[in-house]
């Protein structure tokens, strides 16, 4: 807060400074227009009281009955001094002067085409007094591009000033946002921390319950209790293992360190042995699973355990999510150069905001009302990251409301070559 405060008095501290500085060379500008008229009034005095020009006034006047102002002031004379002085201050860009009568603002010499009417109001204007009498003479000079000129003096320093609070800015909008994006990781970790710890606390609980039974003199003596406790206990070691293994590849995969050995594969094999696994699961949650394997060769070059653990991943996130009367249906089919398999269910579906971000590393959807589902926001990443390390891509199709299906792609002719 204070930081946003400081940030915007400095702003505008530099914009205040920005504007006297220009106030400033406005009027040094003004001054030094004042000071170029007042020397051409000077030489055209100087040159009035040269005796060599008023012998030619002499003449003149022999023959008119009264000098008129462009005698006294020749406008060849004017035009080379009005360029000379305002050159020397550095103003003469774009300019107009004039010499007009005051009383009827009839103006006899200068460079003021369809200028007049800023040329008399201009602020520039002196008395010609000193050069001709009798008549109440003036000389004005407009710039119409004046600003340009102050900005043109001054770019250099402006643009430093822009550029140097651009910067500013953008570090400080650089530093904002990063620390919200640090603190929304920070949230995401700790996310990550305490569902992983769920994860975890949970076969634990569910092996140690199983080992007690186990001891207990009633169980002892029943071979098919031994076999389900046994069984009970096999099933969450496998599960708490495969949880951190997919951690450990995950980081593994992201390093480039992981080195998998690719064998043929039949993926519908594996999708029947992870079903197979699900089975207490899909009973329990009276899960309606529907296999239609119609992929004529569905063999490809793969690691077995990582396409094990990706369809794991997707039908387990199928099943969580899939609160009413779940239906899921898992299929294969060919094409020129692979398979294809998607995993399609009726579940609360991924609304379009999230697609993008679905397949990010500890990204979780917020489920509302489902707050007992669990997860810890890596397995579609881990997901992801093993189907492109086999040459293979993954979509998804998901509306709220309608469920969601994932696409996933695997070449038939990839050969080995870890990314």
């Amino acid at each position: 807060m204070f930081t946003s405060v400081s940030l915007i008095g400095i702003v505008f501290t530099q914009l205040y400074w920005v504007r006297k500085s220009l106030d400033l060379k406005e009027e040094q500008v003004d001054n030094s227009v004042r000071i170029a008229m007042k020397s051409v009034i000077n030489q055209l005095q100087e040159i009035k009281n040269d005796s060599a020009f008023q012998k030619h006034l002499y003449e003149l006047s022999c023959r008119k009955i009264k000098l008129d102002i462009t005698d006294v002031i020749v406008p060849s004379t004017l035009d080379s001094l009005m360029f000379e002085e305002l050159n020397t201050m550095g103003l003469a860009w774009n300019y107009y002067y004039g010499i007009f009568r005051q009383n009827d603002k009839k103006f006899v010499t200068g460079r003021y085409a369809k200028k007049e009417e800023e040329l008399i109001e201009s602020p520039f204007q002196l008395p010609l007094s000193s050069v001709y009498k009798p008549g109440n003479y003036y000389l004005t000079v407009y710039f119409p591009t004046k600003s340009s000129i102050i900005l043109r003096q001054m770019e250099v320093w402006l643009l430093m000033s822009i550029l140097f609070l651009v910067v500013l800015i953008i570090s400080f909008a650089y530093v904002i946002f990063t620390i919200f994006r640090q603190k929304k990781l920070s949230e995401m970790k700790t996310d990550f921390i305490n569902n992983m710890t769920h994860e975890f606390k949970t076969p634990l609980a569910t092996t140690s319950l199983a080992a007690e039974m186990l001891l207990r003199p009633e169980v002892t003596g029943n071979a098919d209790k031994i076999q389900k406790y046994a069984r009970m206990i096999v099933d969450e070691n496998q599960r708490l293992k495969n949880r951190v293994e997919q951690v450990l590849e995950i980081s593994m995969l992201e390093s480039g360190k992981q080195d998998l050995h690719f064998k043929q594969t039949n993926l519908h094999e594996l999708i029947k042995t992870v079903v197979q696994r699900f089975d207490f699961q899909l009973k329990k949650q009276n899960v309606k699973l529907m296999l239609e394997l119609n992929a004529g060769n569905p063999v490809i070059n793969a690691n077995k355990e990582n396409i094990t653990n990706v369809i794991f991943n997707i039908l387990d996130n199928a099943i969580k999510y899939t609160p009413n009367n779940p239906q899921i249906l898992i299929s294969t089919w060919n094409t020129k150069s692979g398979i294809y398999m998607r995993i399609r269910d009726n579940g609360i579906g991924i609304r379009p905001e999230y697609h993008k971000n679905i397949f990010k590393n500890l990204f979780r959807v917020p489920t509302g009302d489902i707050h007992e589902v669990r997860g810890y926001g890596v397995g579609l990443y881990y997901v992801k990251n093993v189907v492109e390390y086999h040459r293979g891509t993954i979509d998804l199709e998901s509306e709220p409301g309608k469920g969601s299906a994932f696409d996933v792609y695997f070449p038939f002719n990839y050969d080995q070559n870890p990314m």
